[in-house]
């Protein structure tokens, strides 16, 4: 065989060679941006032996009155501003360091363009002077949208909105939590150590625009919470309860809408989080929330964001996944309409005996229309947009 031929075979072999090498890795990689496979390359982190020996611990017994002499600088503030600050909904005093009111604040999130959902909230369980009168307040917070929609004659109408110069979307939920959290800790927290201990019984409720909030249950549970003498002074400080959710796992497919990055989040697991869609604190602990969000780097999705939080102050979340049943839309929460129907009437005719633990706060999957609807179904009246 000539030399030239025999030389020529092999480099052959390492051309076809290299060339299926190449293929190899670029399938590697388009499958990896599809479907995160890198996470079976890369592994996670061990959140049970690893995420504590690298998280930033807080006293939250201690961070209040000086945060920074334990904490130092804060590294996690935001530059963000309220466009509609609405900074006397809560109420004015004589006393401009004391808040009495309300009993309860509700805070809904909502975007510019849901004004249906607003209106129809507006229009059945937070009707104002409904609110009023059993010691509640209610507002929208709103970030900024992409259409331009002007919220200021809405504002001036209803007198309910409070708006971040941030665009709503779901990768900055966690944004927007804080500056709730700084809202209420600017404008509904008391500022005096002599009144501090009211906001150990006054409550803030976070909840999203297609929930339908049953007022009575929630008074009546905070009721029997107020009246317990067994709840210590640090378990009123550090109150959250909701739907609690355990042993959740970060998603590492690209084309998931919860996808989380190793880089982001490098652990297995993550803490044990309250569902955002509908949760309940104290004023106090919101506070306490806010504080240590200036020491916690942020998290994309506002319920692990908080959880982390938590997790960080080791503050206890109380679960109360009957009451907040956030996981559960209407129509998985009663098998069809006309038995959901026959119920709701009952409870509130109050034909049926009902432990009041077992009775909804929230239950979600009512948009606008379909609020209305249940509303008129349920009290008998006849009300439209």
């Amino acid at each position: 065989m000539p030399r030239s031929l025999k030389s020529s075979t092999p480099r052959r072999f390492s051309i076809v060679f290299y060339l299926k090498c190449a293929v190899c890795i670029l399938i590697m990689y388009y499958l990896n941006l599809l479907f995160g496979l890198k996470y079976y390359f890369w592994p996670e982190k061990s959140f049970d032996e690893e995420y504590s020996l690298n998280m930033i611990r807080i006293d939250a017994t201690k961070i209040e009155e000086h945060p920074e002499r334990l904490l130092g600088s804060p590294k996690n503030l935001l530059s963000n501003h309220f466009l509609i600050e609405n900074e006397y909904l809560c109420g004015r005093s004589l006393d401009p360091e004391i808040l009495l009111q309300p009993h309860v604040l509700i805070l809904v999130k909502s975007s510019c363009e849901k004004f249906q959902e607003r209106q129809a909230i507006r229009l059945t369980w937070g009707e104002k002077q409904q609110l009023g009168k059993k010691s509640c307040k209610l507002a929208f917070v709103l970030g900024e949208n992409r259409h331009n929609i002007s919220i200021e004659n809405e504002m001036t109408k209803y007198g309910d909105i409070i708006q971040i110069d941030k665009l709503d979307s779901y990768y900055y939920t966690s944004s927007k939590m804080i500056m709730m959290l700084r809202w209420i800790t600017d404008y509904c927290t008391s500022k005096s150590e002599r009144t501090s201990y009211q906001d150990l019984r006054n409550y803030v409720l976070f909840v999203d625009d297609d929930y339908y909030i049953d007022i009575d249950s929630l008074l009546l549970y905070l009721r029997r919470l107020d009246e317990d003498p067994d709840i210590t002074t640090y378990e009123r400080r550090t109150f959250i309860t909701g739907e609690l959710i355990e042993g959740s796992r970060p998603r590492r497919f690209l084309n998931d809408r919860y996808y989380v990055s190793l880089i982001d989040y490098p652990y297995d697991m993550y803490p044990a989080y309250i569902s955002t869609g509908c949760f309940l604190m104290t004023r106090y602990n919101a506070r306490l929330f806010y504080i240590a969000s200036k020491y916690i780097r942020l998290f994309h999705f506002d319920h692990i964001y908080m959880g982390i939080l938590a997790y960080s102050m080791s503050i206890k979340l109380i679960e109360n996944n009957e009451l907040f049943s956030t996981s559960l839309s209407s129509t998985m929460y009663f098998h069809n309409q006309t038995k959901f129907l026959s119920r709701w009437k009952n409870i509130f005719n109050n034909r049926i005996d009902f432990h009041v633990d077992k009775k909804p706060i929230c239950i979600r999957g009512y948009h606008a229309q379909k609020l209305i609807q249940i509303w008129n179904d349920i009290h008998q009246t006849n009300l439209t947009f």
